[in-house]
């Protein structure tokens, strides 16, 4: 098979004979073995990355597009006519290449899609094969086993009649074993360095094409493309990598001519600026096996002159709505830049020998066969093939596979709707419709207030609901003449219905009166600080209904709410913040007394920067001499200002709370009293209102003194409390 380009020159297209010279075949494709004077060789892969096929598989490097002239058909051709029922065009859509554009399979049309159309593709390539990149009596099959399976989310939208602009995601993944005979289990040979399978995922492909249509069915264009490569080991694009491709296209549409004939030529013939050998870094000890292998997963190539031919052959309509295309292409490529000098025993001054293999012609040439099909006018799927005819030579890039599956599907959607203008004959009817009436009043509570924001709306009529005004009045919408009934809610008030005769021509007035919806629990309690005496308080309540209330003078506190679990938090001035949970008892009063503490002048606790700093100690009390969990006096003032700060920054999710000590215990006994410790810090704020999910403790013991544990003064800097912000 490596042997027939040839065969498929006369197959696919005849070539100029100054072409024809140059796509002589060189010496078939072989895979890499051992050189004469190399030790013997492991492959090395960075890790996955590339999700581009090799030199082969180009669907992202040369994506040559396709302009668009009105109908989705090439430029010259006649418009394809409209469905008299579903105004959309017949014959064979514009579709997607591989790489985005509007084209073949790896080659683009001089055309694009239809104008405002966003055409969108997913492709996939699989293949699997023996001995294609490694030949080695030593391993078990005689060389490497490689499957590789890729895709590509392509899309492409066309903003003008002669411009397209194009892309692709693409991702793979390729498997490479090899293992030594009679080794078990299966092991590499040494020195290997790259993963069994190597995953690319990120790359991108952006371009844009311009095209215009001549005379006779011939159109030309450009192309213009970036193929931007993610990063082995970051997790952005890899800027050095980056490649550029330049083409020119030429399509000729033989339905055009006369006898028309459902048959299209394309031509594309540009450069690739390839990058994609900056990729991975290779390091002295990089095996040749490493090297070719990663090379071939992560789809690297070299500069390259490309050449591309193509036939297709769109019959439309084979039954209505069913439409098929085959296609042909042919592609010779020539790397023009040098080979990599690490494989130079492969290079031109090769000598062949039974443990050599010589390959090193700088071309490289395949043959892709598929068939599209068109269902519903709209959705086209894909089966193709690749087969390689020649593969560069070992220092100009990894090989093409011997075969490559290709399937997919994409979809066309319009961006702007079409808009169609019919005329349509409307016979008028003019109808004298009865005067309405109005109704208007006030709606009050049953001790005379105004209830403000009072809903109003007529029952069995549709869109008749009005807002009274601040003072209760309201207005309604017009109303048939005839009695109807008005229907009232509001907030905190039982609903109400008042009657009333709607008289034609006239506005009738009603009062309306609500009676007020007694809360079904309610919270009271007394707010005070720490010497008992009242403090004037804003409590915010959050449950099964949100309020807020003020305490009164003497701070006392009384709020109705519907049943269940609420959060109180309290804030005062000159006093530091607080919350608690309460429950609201139908039918009961769930009174309360809440403590807030002086705010002190200096703060103790004090957060800046995501950093939490406790300026005065939390010290324990001691039971003769020996340390105890028990709080001392004046460690929960420090605790409440930590309350206070973890309230008052709702973005601190959760904390760790740290206990250490020093060497005065017992490591276990260290241990255990930090571990009571922190359990009793948790225990206090939580009781203050922080939920516990947001609580993390560890003991330290003595494991980590801030300083040497010499004298009082050093073991009491060691007996600590660190606390830091953890979300």
């Amino acid at each position: 098979m490596r042997t027939t380009s040839i065969f498929v020159l006369g197959l696919v297209v005849s070539l100029s004979s100054a072409a024809s010279a140059q796509i002589a075949p060189p010496p078939a494709s072989a895979p890499l073995a051992p050189p004469m004077t190399a030790p013997a060789v492991a492959p090395a892969a960075p890790p996955a990355a590339a999700p581009v096929a090799a030199p082969a598989a180009m669907p992202m490097a040369a994506p040559p597009a396709t302009p668009n002239v009105a109908p989705p058909a090439l430029a010259g051709a006649p418009p394809a006519p409209e469905g008299e029922t579903d105004d959309r065009p017949r014959g064979f859509a514009p579709q997607n290449s591989l790489a985005g554009s509007v084209g073949l399979l790896r080659m683009g049309s001089a055309e694009v899609g239809r104008l405002w159309q966003l055409r969108l593709g997913l492709h996939g390539e699989y293949f699997n094969t023996n001995r294609m990149l490694i030949e080695d009596s030593s391993m078990t099959n005689g060389g490497d086993t490689n499957t590789r399976l890729q895709g590509a989310l392509t899309f492409g939208l066309t903003p003008l009649e002669f411009m397209e602009i194009f892309g692709a995601v693409l991702g793979s993944g390729n498997r490479n074993t090899r293992c030594q005979v009679g080794v078990t289990p299966c092991t590499r040979e040494a020195g290997w360095s790259d993963p069994e399978v190597i995953k690319a995922f990120g790359d991108l492909i952006l371009g844009t094409k311009l095209a215009y249509a001549l005379p006779s069915g011939l159109s030309i264009g450009g192309e213009l493309g970036f193929r931007l490569m993610s990063s082995v080991g970051g997790l952005s694009f890899s800027g050095n990598s980056t490649s550029v491709w330049l083409t020119a296209l030429a399509s000729w549409n033989f339905q055009a001519l006369e006898p028309q004939l459902p048959l299209r030529a394309h031509l594309n013939l540009g450069m690739y600026f390839d990058n994609s050998y900056n990729l991975p870094l290779y390091d002295a000890n990089t095996t040749l096996y490493s090297r070719y292998v990663s090379s071939f997963a992560y789809g690297l190539g070299k500069d390259r002159f490309r050449l591309a031919l193509g036939l297709d052959a769109p019959v439309a309509d084979l039954i209505d709505g069913f439409s098929l295309r085959p296609m042909v292409e042919y592609h010779f490529e020539y790397i023009t830049a040098d080979g990599d000098p690490a494989f130079a025993a492969y290079g031109p001054k090769c000598v062949p020998s039974p443990v050599q293999a010589c390959r090193n012609n700088k071309s490289q040439m395949w043959l892709t066969m598929g068939l599209q099909a068109q269902i519903l006018r709209s959705l086209t799927l894909m089966l193709g093939v690749d087969i390689e005819l020649e593969a560069v030579g070992y220092p100009y890039g990894p090989p093409l596979a011997p075969w490559n599956f290709l399937f997919g599907a994409s979809y066309p959607l319009d961006v702007l709707p079409k808009v169609i203008t019919r005329n349509v004959p409307v016979e008028k009817v003019v109808a004298m419709a009865a005067p309405e009436g109005l109704v208007a009043g006030r709606v009050v509570s049953s001790v005379g207030t105004p209830v403000e924001s009072a809903v109003v709306g007529v029952t069995g009529r549709d869109h008749s609901r009005v807002v009274a005004e601040a003072d209760g009045s309201f207005q309604s919408v017009p109303l048939p003449p005839g009695p109807a009934e008005l229907f009232v809610t509001a907030p905190n008030y039982e609903n109400a219905t008042a009657r009333v005769d709607v008289v034609a021509g006239q506005t009738v007035n009603v009062l309306i009166t609500m009676t007020p919806r007694a809360p079904a629990a309610k919270i009271t309690g007394h707010v005070v600080d720490e010497t008992g005496k009242p403090v004037v308080a804003t409590v915010k309540l959050a449950g099964p209904q949100i309020a807020e209330t003020k305490t009164d003078e003497a701070g006392n506190l009384s709020v109705g709410l519907q049943p269940g679990q609420y959060v109180l938090r309290v804030e005062a001035e000159q006093h530091l913040s607080r919350e608690m949970s309460a429950s609201a008892v139908e039918g009961a009063d769930v009174p309360l007394t809440i403590v807030l503490h002086a705010r002190p002048g200096v703060a103790g606790v004090t957060y800046k920067d995501g950093k939490i700093t406790l300026r005065q100690p939390i010290a324990f009390k001691a039971n003769r001499n020996k340390p105890t969990a028990e709080l001392a006096p004046g460690a929960a003032r420090v605790l409440d200002e930590l309350v206070d700060l973890l309230i008052n920054h709702p973005e601190i999710r959760q904390i760790r709370v740290e206990t250490h000590t020093d060497n005065s215990l017992p490591p276990p006994k260290a241990q255990e009293l930090t571990d009571q410790q922190a359990q009793t810090i948790a225990a206090y704020i939580n009781q203050q209102g922080v939920p516990k999910d947001q609580i993390l403790t560890q003991g330290m013991g003595s494991t980590k003194p801030r300083v040497p544990n010499l004298g009082k003064a050093g073991k009491a800097k060691n007996r600590r409390v660190e606390v830091t912000v953890t979300q």
